[in-house]
This record gives structure tokens, sequence and C-alpha cells, in this order.
């Protein structure tokens, strides 16, 4: 099978390899699709992504579907041609957080990234399957939304509240659309003006360009004078951190969804104390959050279809990861 492996920083190279074997419990997928994500890119450029350990070369690709083709002789969950999404997390099962249920926060988690070759495989443990109505381009995001509703389960979104999202990207409007359903207010903050025309098709009830609009002044007006009552801060730049602090009324919360491969980063502790304010973070999801990820595809409630922007084969994940990178589109997707 082909594989594209991250040589060095900038370099991706098409290896041939043997397709991976199959033990008792594991799963084998053609995969379908894989997405390019902003953590993809801090490692393409030669960022260490923290929880990320990058030793060349380098295996890429955690936004992917597929289908079964093989399973192991002790698989009581799926057969071939199943079409199914992988949680790349390989959890201990034995420390604090997963004896509490909380895999995601494992103190000794593995990850296995298999996007972006033409078959990978996985622990049965670990597939979640793609509903009829979904198909496997569509299913790539499962990862990204599940992260979405891990975030989102972490605010409180009054209805008729004034929801703000700071990033214009397929994160940023990933969450517009999760807030426009529960019933905010939203208003999408960006600099690139074809995605902010995607999120006026989204149903943005309004759009703020960042180069020549007055962010703070709009969300003033549309609050009354009071600030926004949920901010999701979905771009990891310093200043936008800061900004989102801004934007927040009084007892107001902030969602800090990106990361800004910072060590540190310099807050007014003050306006925060005398705001009141709820400053979340959040990462990464459940496998359970996958299946509700899916739930929100199938019934239609988030849309994904106009977030795709680039769809190229492996031969080309190069262009596509330079593609990402500079911002051309929205999501690149790896098809097989």
């Amino acid at each position: 099978m082909k594989i594209a492996l991250l040589q060095e920083p900038l370099c991706f190279q098409i290896v041939e390899t043997d397709k991976p074997q199959v033990g008792p419990g594991d799963v084998l997928i053609k995969v379908a699709a894989c997405g390019v994500c902003g953590t993809d890119v801090e490692a393409y450029l030669g960022h260490q992504p923290r929880g990320w350990t990058i030793t060349y070369p380098f295996r890429m690709g955690h936004e992917l579907s597929g289908t079964v083709v093989e399973v192991g002789k002790d698989v009581p969950n799926v057969k071939p041609g199943d079409r199914v999404v992988p949680d790349g997390r390989l959890p201990c099962g034995y420390c604090h957080y997963c004896r509490r249920g909380l895999f995601s926060a494992c103190q000794n988690q593995g990850y296995f990234s298999g996007g972006l070759a033409e078959y990978s495989v996985y622990p049965f443990r670990n597939l979640v399957r793609v509903p009829d109505n979904v198909s496997l381009e569509q299913a790539a995001f499962a990862e990204p939304l599940a992260c979405v509703v891990n975030g989102q389960s972490k605010v409180d979104v009054p209805f008729g509240g004034v929801a703000v999202v700071i990033g214009d990207g397929p994160i940023g409007l990933l969450h517009l659309q999760m807030l426009k359903h529960r019933g905010a207010f939203t208003i999408m903050v960006g600099l690139l003006e074809h995605r902010l025309q995607i999120a006026r098709q989204l149903g943005a009830d309004c759009v703020v360009n960042v180069a020549q609009d007055d962010a703070a002044k709009i969300v003033r007006d549309a609050s009354d004078g009071r600030g926004a009552d949920v901010v999701v801060n979905a771009v990891g730049k310093a200043d936008v951190l800061r900004q989102a602090i801004d934007l927040a009324a009084r007892r107001g919360q902030v969602l800090f969804f990106a990361a800004t491969m910072q060590p540190k980063v310099e807050l007014d502790i003050d306006l925060i104390h005398y705001k009141e304010l709820a400053l979340k973070g959040t990462y990464d999801s459940t496998i359970a959050q996958y299946e509700d990820a899916l739930r929100l595809l199938r019934t239609g409630i988030v849309q994904v279809e106009p977030l795709i922007s680039h769809r190229l084969p492996l031969a080309e994940v190069q262009h596509g990861y330079e593609i990402a990178r500079q911002q051309q589109g929205l999501k690149v997707l790896i098809v097989h």
C-alpha cells in the first residue's frame, strides 16, 4: 500500500509499504477520506503540538473515515463492508482518569494516526459506525466535530443570548452552527471574505470582517451594550485571546478552543476579575462524542459539505498541506 510520511518539516514523501497485520481484536480499514486540521499544519511546519511526540519519518492523519475490509477473530461488532470512523486515542484503561471514564484525559495515552495511508488498522473498540445517510467525506468531520461537541458541553448558552465565534476556519464554522442551534444570536468574527460568506450561508446572524469592521461596537450594538454572553476563541493567537475577554459581557463565558503554541500569554487578570468572567479550556473529545457528532451530521443540524474546499488524492498531500497552511480554502480533504 501507499502511505504519506512527513520526512522533515515541510516535506512529505509517498512510500510503498506492506498492509498492516490484523490482530485478534483489530480491524483493517480502507481509508476513504482524511481531513487536514490546524494541529496537523503545526506539525507540518516543524512545531511540536502539546501531547504529540514527533519523530521522523512521522505518520499523520487523524480526521478519517473508511470501510472495513478485514476483521480479527475476536472482533464482535463490525464486519467487512461496514463504514466506520476510528478514534485514534489508545487510553491505558487503568490510570486515575480512565478509571473514572475520562478517557480523553488518560495519563498514559497513546495515539495512532492512519489517515494518510491507503489502509490502516485500529482496535475494534475505537470504531464508530457511520449512519447510512452520511457520506464518508462528511464522516471525516466526526473527529473535529466531536471536539467541538466537547467544547460546547462546557458552556451554557442562554436562549436569545449573544454568542461570538472568533475564527472563520472550519472549527469556527462548526461552533457557529452549534451555537445557532442552541438558540443564540450568532456573530462570526473573521478575516477572510470567502470564509465569511460561508458563515452567512450557514446562518450567522451577523458577520464581522476585522479588516474593516469594529468588532467591539458590533457586539455592543447586538447586546444592548453588554457584550457577548458566550465567546468562542477558535484562533490560536495571543491577541485573539485578549480580544475574546474584551468582547465578553459581565459574567460572560469565554471558551478557549484553539491552542496558541506559545509558552506564555499575558491576559488582563483584573478585567477577568471585575467582569466575573468564566474562562474555560477544552481539549479533545470522547468516543461517545464521536457518536454525537455523527448524529448531528445525520440529522443535518450541522452541515459540513460547504466547508470542503479541496479534494486531493494522496499523491498531492504536500500540495494539500500547503493550501491549508496558506489558508487558501477552508477544509482540505485527502481522498482515496
